[in-house]
């Protein structure tokens, strides 16, 4: 484990809440995927593997963005997802992406309630979260198998909970 598990990654917290929230809406997405969470950071390292067996998931990397205000703990991201599904799943599970995140302050009330209720929480306080859909989206991958590639960008706005000093010390 790496000493830099320490620090908070916002977009963790955010994909997990999504996860646990889209599992409520479809139960059957616990069978289907048992343990894996169909999340993957940067890189798609998973394409075409048997154990997918076709179903979805998304491709995630950050951006970091100027929140446009003096006060620096207030920190704004953008989050770049890519959504792997075939035509179907791409538009069920865009949906669900947009009414689950799309909320702006509602849904960053959710997901620090949601924080407060896990095992081990993370040190994040969400403001707002928005989201937005690529322009240059829906294009067709035929590299491994013939699935959709969509993508979306969630604008998240957050502080963190503890500081440098505490994390030092």
């Amino acid at each position: 484990m790496s000493a830099f598990s320490t620090f908070t990654l916002p977009v963790i917290t955010i994909n997990n809440y999504l996860w646990s929230v889209m599992k409520q809406v479809d139960p059957t997405l616990d069978k289907a995927y048992k343990s894996k969470t169909p999340f993957y950071p940067i890189s798609d390292s998973a394409t075409g593997t048997k154990s997918w067996e076709n179903k979805p998931y998304f491709i995630y990397d950050r951006m970091l963005k100027m929140t446009g205000s003096p006060f620096y703990p207030i920190k704004k991201e953008h989050i770049l997802y890519a959504l792997k599904a075939n035509d179907i799943d791409t538009l069920e599970w865009g949906m669900a992406l947009q009414y689950i995140l799309d909320r702006m302050d509602d849904a960053a009330q959710d997901i620090n309630e949601w924080n407060r209720s896990q095992n081990s929480q993370t040190n994040v306080y969400f403001h707002h979260l928005r989201v937005f859909q690529n322009s240059e989206s829906n294009i067709r991958d035929f590299s491994n198998r013939p699935y959709y590639i969509t993508q979306f960008i969630v604008e998240a706005e957050y502080h963190f909970t503890d500081s440098i000093e505490s994390i030092l010390a």
